[in-house]
Order: C-alpha cells, then sequence, then structure tokens
C-alpha cells in the first residue's frame, strides 16, 4: 500500500479504506491512475453488454458515469434501437405536407429524454429531432404566409362589399392561425380600403382543432363618437363568452382564448355585441 501511494498522480477516493496491498489501474499513459477496492466481475463476458446511460458532474472536477450491464443493458439497446428507427421515420416525413411535424418532433424528443440507454445514442437522437422541428417550423411559417396572403385578398374583397352596402362594421372568419404579425397585415389592408369601419377579427391557430383563437379589433375615432363602440369593451365581452382575455384601447384592442370549439358562436357573439350597442348603425 505504500508503495502504491508513492506512484506519481495517484488517485483514491478520500476517507475509503484500501486492502494492503492494494490494486492500481492505470487508464492510458497520461489519463489517470487510481486505487482500485476491487473488481465486480473476474471476466468482462460476464456482463455479457454494457451500456453508458449517464454521465454527470458531483463536484468541482468530479464527474460520475452510470452504466447499465446483462439484461438492463439488453433492453436499454433494443429501446435505442427503437427510437432510433421512429427518428429515422420522423426525419423521412415531408414538412410540407405535415404542419404539425414540429409537434411530432417534440413529443418524441420527450420520448428520448425519458427512455433509459445509451448516452451518446440520447445526444445524437436529440440532435437529429431538434433539425427536424426546425425544418417543421420553417415549413409551418411559410405554409402560414401562403394562406395569410390568401386571406388578405379575401379580406380586401369583404371590406369593399361591407362598404358598398353601407355597413360600419364587419367581423371575418379569419385564416392567419394565432400569428399577432399577421393581424397587423388585415388592420393595415383594413384602414386602407375602409379608414372609417369597425373591424373583428377571429382566427384559430388551426382550424377545426377546438384549440386557441386569436380575436382583435379596431374602431376608427369616428365610429366611436358617434355610436360609443370601443375596441377593447367589444373584445373583452367576445373573450369573456369565449373564456379568453385580452386588452388595448378604445381604438384598437387583441387577445387570446386558449380554447374555442365553436368560432360560430363567438362570430355570432362579436356581431350581436355591436347590434346591442348600435344597432341599425352597425
Amino acid at each position: 500500500l505504500d508503495d502504491a501511494k508513492a506512484i506519481p498522480g495517484v488517485r483514491a477516493m478520500f476517507g475509503e479504506v484500501y486492502p494492503d496491498p492494494v490494486r492500481v489501474v492505470k487508464v492510458g499513459d497520461d489519463c489517470s491512475v487510481e486505487f482500485c477496492g476491487g473488481t465486480h466481475i473476474s471476466n468482462t463476458a460476464e456482463a455479457e453488454a454494457f451500456v453508458l446511460t449517464e454521465e454527470t458532474a458531483v463536484a468541482k472536477g468530479i464527474r460520475r458515469i452510470t452504466a447499465l450491464t446483462r439484461e438492463a443493458a439488453v433492453r436499454a439497446i433494443e429501446e435505442g434501437s427503437k427510437l432510433t428507427d421512429r427518428t429515422a421515420a420522423l426525419e423521412a416525413i415531408r414538412a410540407d405536407d405535415t404542419p404539425d411535424l414540429d409537434k411530432q418532433a417534440g413529443a418524441l424528443r420527450k420520448d428520448v429524454d425519458s427512455a433509459e440507454f445509451s448516452a451518446a445514442l440520447k445526444a445524437e437522437l436529440r440532435a437529429r429531432i431538434e433539425q427536424v422541428q426546425k425544418k417543421g417550423i420553417e415549413a409551418k411559417k411559410r405554409l402560414l404566409a401562403g394562406r395569410v396572403d390568401k386571406c388578405l385578398n379575401t379580406v380586401k374583397a369583404d371590406v369593399e362589399t361591407a362598404l358598398a352596402e353601407g355597413k360600419r362594421t364587419l367581423v371575418l372568419n379569419l385564416d392567419i392561425g394565432a400569428d399577432s404579425k399577421a393581424s397587423q397585415k388585415v388592420i393595415k389592408a383594413v384602414q386602407k380600403i375602409a379608414p372609417d369601419l369597425a373591424f373583428m377579427g377571429i382566427s384559430e391557430e388551426e382550424a377545426g382543432s377546438g384549440g386557441k383563437i386569436l380575436c382583435f379589433a379596431i374602431v376608427p375615432e369616428g365610429v366611436t363618437d358617434d355610436t360609443g363602440l370601443k375596441a377593447n369593451e367589444w373584445l373583452k365581452d367576445v373573450l369573456d363568452f369565449a373564456g379568453g382575455r385580452g386588452g388595448g384601447k378604445p381604438g384598437s384592442a387583441q387577445g387570446q382564448a386558449p380554447e374555442c370549439d365553436d368560432v360560430e358562436a363567438v362570430m355570432e357573439k362579436a356581431q350581436s355585441y355591436v347590434k346591442d350597442s348600435i344597432g341599425a348603425l352597425a
């Protein structure tokens, strides 16, 4: 034991009691020389399989590795193989044909994070899944841009029709997702064509999903002066009905509801508020 302690650079666990003589293990030429309290197996064949599942920091300058052997290691290898196949299948999906690809990638990432298998493979799969998520988000942005352009053309036509009919208010069901930036494009288009028109737009994040809805309203000052209609009060009434919340000013307001399974009912509520508030002037 004394001879072992004299080895240059030798390491030993603080507080550990080692036998005399002590076994010394050297890794590489200049990596590590350490005391060993004893091996767990007489031959590596007894381990059958080996999977390193975790490497973490214990304290400054000290790392801990966790590994599995035998049946547990075999199960970990099989689990890693299954998740590798699922990742490859996800990578093969066309992003432009799959609007929820980023959500599918997120669900797979959770499964990878919670599973017990090779730490090195886990890091690799996480990186691959992250690339799929990015691809899905980029595709969703392209699809949304196309939807917004198409929606703007429809909005312009509907606003022109409302003007021709002498209306002072208009409520539309839009297809711009829950994108607040897209709502600003709609507002600018409405204000350019009909600066004296009070307008409310309602849009589902995903049409027919029963999920989040975006709601926004603008009320020109002249309409407020003539009728008392205010964007923030109009929006509050509609979002209270839909189970959401928002805010703003008399001239402009915006908000969301986390869930909505009946957009038509929300549309009717928005229209009835206007009729109840300003009657024939709508």
